[in-house]
């Protein structure tokens, strides 16, 4: 995710920052022709993440310890990671990226006070996000592994079964058609749920999945 950062916002979310900035560079065009092209931004990896926090009088904050992209595909909060409490716990706070400026190869939050975001409420990670849901990956490899049966069976067709096998292969292939776009439909919903019905709606991914997963059992070989 993070080489994809600079197209989803954070370049505008930096505040102050010069509009050279340069995050890499990559090659483009044909196998014959190619051009280099230069990708504006900055790489979350390189130059933010990991790197210290400081206020605006030059005090060190804490460091920067990951980035939120949210729905709008846009970077939202940057979590900084304040220190260790006594009890072991590390103290996490999000700010909104909009606040943080680069001035002199520093990050900064101009705005911020060390002792005023001590006693904001600690962010937490949630302990699963429906980007690292296993059962969606699952769900998405059954989608993948049927798609290409599909395939396979829409060769055998094409290769001039006739009959009985023709009618069986001809309905093998609507019933994981429509089982993979169950999936898909389900994986949707899920992405357009809110936060008190995904999970709900991940479970019902993993219901479709293994309808799926039956269907492709009914296979022939």
């Amino acid at each position: 995710m993070l080489r994809h950062l600079a197209a989803l916002g954070l370049t505008s979310a930096l505040a102050g920052i010069a509009a050279a900035q340069v995050a890499g560079a990559t090659r483009t065009g044909a196998t014959l022709t190619e051009t280099g092209q230069l990708i504006p931004g900055w790489s979350a990896k390189q130059s933010i993440l990991g790197r210290a926090v400081y206020d605006a009088s030059g005090e060190r904050i804490g460091k920067a310890l990951d980035l939120i992209v949210g729905t709008d595909r846009r970077v939202t909060f940057l979590i900084v990671e304040m220190g260790t409490f006594p009890s072991g716990s590390r103290h996490l706070v999000a700010v909104p990226a909009s606040q943080l400026a680069v001035r002199g190869g520093r990050l900064l939050l101009p705005d911020a006070d060390r002792q005023a975001l001590a006693l904001q409420p600690a962010f937490v990670h949630a302990p699963v996000t429906r980007t690292q849901s296993a059962i969606v990956e699952q769900a998405l490899q059954d989608a993948d592994r049927a798609r290409r049966t599909i395939a396979r069976l829409e060769r055998q067709l094409a290769h001039g079964e006739g009959g009985e096998a023709r009618a069986s292969l001809e309905r093998q292939i609507l019933v994981l058609r429509q089982a993979v776009h169950a999936v898909e439909e389900k994986v949707a919903e899920m992405d357009a749920a809110d936060s008190d019905r995904w999970q709900a709606a991940e479970a019902q991914v993993g219901q479709a999945a293994a309808r799926l997963r039956s269907a492709m059992r009914g296979a022939p070989a």
